[in-house]
């Protein structure tokens, strides 16, 4: 993947990167989930951890339907043969599907012009109609390899009822054992084992339900907000304590995958004050739906919130049910940004976005510590609560009813999942979930004032999406990658600025819920380097966190696993500079001393993180990597 080329007329920040940097389809474009079918959720285990429709339609009270493959399970090797798969009940109004075949083996083609070829799978064009009939059939050939293997066919279906929103539609999965014979070639070798991936996960909690934030209090304790509507802590030993920190499940409305509670950020003064922050839809009515933050206090006990505390700061309309954003972070000038997406369905219908009178599609920022006065209190807010002011430099500051919602730090986000800021230098980054093209990932540099564009709908990523009236000077992102290779939607992280693995710092986390390979940027902020550190697997990355010393940690939406992110050692014994077979206090005197010089070479034991030189990073891997207690000489 590779950044798009600039387009004319938009704004290119060259700061430099001063350090070396649901149901998710929380994030997709949802409603577009089910228009264009995608490939990596047929339930094969190979992709996405055995994902199958689920993630993205909410059964609701929906029945899931019968599906089932006819065709051979015995094939001669070589051959091409038809399948089809049956649909029969569920809501029945319309159907999807997604297919694979276990290792890729073979070669699958659709029959039917209602399917289509994805990254090797088949998936719907667009949901059928079952236009009355009991069932829906699609009809698709497979090719055997010129070898003998015993194979499985993988199915998932959605049953809907006709509405985009995904919500109470029918899921099921299903599979097919196929057996090729009488061939005639060798099988291919296997394929050869990866490169050492330099990061590894290493588990320390489990048993959460769809966990959408991580984040901390500024002390030992993590906390996991399950986007149900219930905040959870992981205590100073690990530990999962059984009492949620704040259960306010009977106020969030989820009833569909891409709402909840979706934001959690801690007063700076909490210790002091113990006030902290959410974000969640709040539903007063049919087909009145609002995000709602909120502020709440701790009780007495410092593991348990008083839930009956609750003080409604902001609410805002959300016109459909997707792209609620969510996100929230106290900033390095002590204002709360909130990320809100821009009201949903696709394509932003309603250029929300970018109409300066709405919250949607938008980065906002308030001052909750400060009373308002006559001039700087509550633009846009629905709730008409006076409890928040307006910081003097968002994009308008001109009061109620002037060009633009006070509120508003940045214009032009279609969902921002996730948003964060770099705890060393300040740094604002913004990850956008794109359309159907492109995702992107875009920096706003410290101390930026409000009023900047980040160019949705006019853009997606850098390319031209719908510039209707776009005449304005757009940001740029400062990274943005395509469709292929089965991306869908980004999942935006943090940087890196931890103490236990210098080699990880400065580098900018993030994955994608469909490629869910975690990725880093590092380099120039005009020109970043895109890396994977660790190759996808069964893990779905719904969020990113980071604990109170800034190392890193994952949360598993499937699973409901939270994992630390670490640095993953290379083979032998780095740092072992004197070749004894350990490192001790000599190897270290060795590399400091060393302080300032260029390696010998690609093999200079001294360059322990293989960036040509000695440095300061590198003496700290030795003592890291330090096999003696103390690094006493040796």
């Amino acid at each position: 993947m590779c950044k798009s080329n600039r387009a004319p007329g938009r704004v290119h920040p060259a700061t430099p990167v001063t350090g070396v940097l649901l149901a998710l389809l929380l994030v997709i474009g949802s409603a577009d989930a089910s228009r264009f079918g995608r490939s990596g959720f047929s339930g094969n285990p190979d992709t996405n951890g055995g994902s199958v429709c689920g993630v993205c339609h909410a059964p609701g009270q929906a029945q899931a339907p019968f599906v089932t493959f006819i065709g051979p399970t015995v094939v001669e090797a070589g051959t091409t043969v038809n399948y089809r798969i049956l649909i029969v009940g569920g809501p029945a109004v319309s159907a999807g599907i997604n297919v694979s075949v276990s290792g890729g083996v073979g070669t699958l083609a659709p029959v039917d012009v209602n399917l289509q070829l994805v990254e090797g799978e088949l998936a719907h064009v667009k949901p059928q109609p079952f236009d009355g009939a009991p069932f829906l059939a699609f009809n698709f050939e497979w090719t055997a390899p010129n070898y003998d293997v015993d194979l499985v066919f993988y199915a998932a279906a959605n049953s809907t009822d006709g509405n985009l929103d995904l919500g109470n539609d029918g899921v099921t999965a299903t599979t097919l054992a196929v057996t090729v014979v009488n061939g005639f070639e060798d099988p291919p070798p296997p394929p050869p084992p990866p490169d050492p991936s330099p990061i590894a996960l290493e588990a320390i909690a489990t048993g959460f339900s769809l966990p959408v934030v991580l984040t901390n209090a500024g002390d030992a304790r993590l906390f996991v907000v399950e986007q149900v509507g219930r905040v959870r802590v992981i205590d100073e030993g690990g530990n999962v304590l059984p009492q949620p920190f704040l259960d306010i499940s009977s106020r969030v409305k989820l009833g569909f995958s891409e709402e909840g509670m979706l934001g959690l950020a801690f007063h700076p003064d909490y210790a002091q004050n113990g006030y902290f922050y959410v974000n969640y839809i709040f539903d007063p009515g049919p087909n009145q739906d609002r995000t709602r933050i909120s502020r709440f206090k701790v009780s007495a006990d410092s593991n348990v919130a008083d839930a009956g505390s609750e003080l409604v700061l902001m609410e805002f309309a959300q016109p459909f049910d997707n792209h609620n954003g969510g996100d929230m972070h106290f900033g390095p000038d002590g204002y709360l940004y909130i990320s809100s997406g821009d009201g949903g369905s696709g394509g932003d219908p309603q250029d929300l976005a970018q109409n300066p009178h709405r919250l949607l599609g938008k980065l906002l920022r308030i001052d909750v510590d400060t009373t308002p006065g006559p001039d700087n209190g509550p633009d846009c807010a629905e709730n008409g609560g006076s409890d928040y002011a307006i910081p003097p430099r968002n994009a308008y500051v001109d009061g109620q009813g002037g060009e633009g919602c006070d509120e508003i730090f940045a214009l032009g986000v279609r969902n921002p999942w996730r948003i964060s800021f770099d705890r060393l230098t300040g740094d604002l980054w913004v990850a956008d979930v794109g359309q159907n093209a492109i995702e992107e990932v875009s920096f706003i540099p410290a101390g930026s004032a409000g009023g900047l564009n980040l160019g949705w709908r006019c853009f997606e990523g850098t390319q031209p999406f719908d510039l209707g009236d776009c005449n304005l000077s757009y940001l740029d992102p400062v990274f943005d990658y395509s469709h292929a290779d089965g991306n869908c939607s980004v999942t935006g992280g943090f940087v890196y600025r931890g103490a236990d693995y210098p080699e990880l710092q400065g580098q900018y986390f993030f994955s994608d819920f469909c490629n869910p390979a975690i990725r880093t940027l590092s380099g120039p902020i005009n020109d970043p380097v895109e890396t994977e550190v660790l190759p996808a697997g069964g893990v779905l990355f719904s969020t990113f966190g980071e604990d109170q010393r800034g190392e890193l940690y994952g949360a598993d939406f499937n699973e409901g696993t939270i994992y630390r992110i670490v640095g993953a050692a290379p083979p032998g014994l780095p740092g072992d500079v004197d070749g004894d077979g350990d490192v001790d206090f000599i190897d270290v005197l060795r590399v400091f001393r060393a302080v300032g010089e260029p390696a010998s070479g690609p093999d200079d034991p001294r360059d322990l993180n293989g960036d040509g030189q000695i440095t300061r990073i590198d003496v700290l891997l030795v003592f890291r990597n330090c096999t003696r207690p103390g690094c006493e000489v040796g």
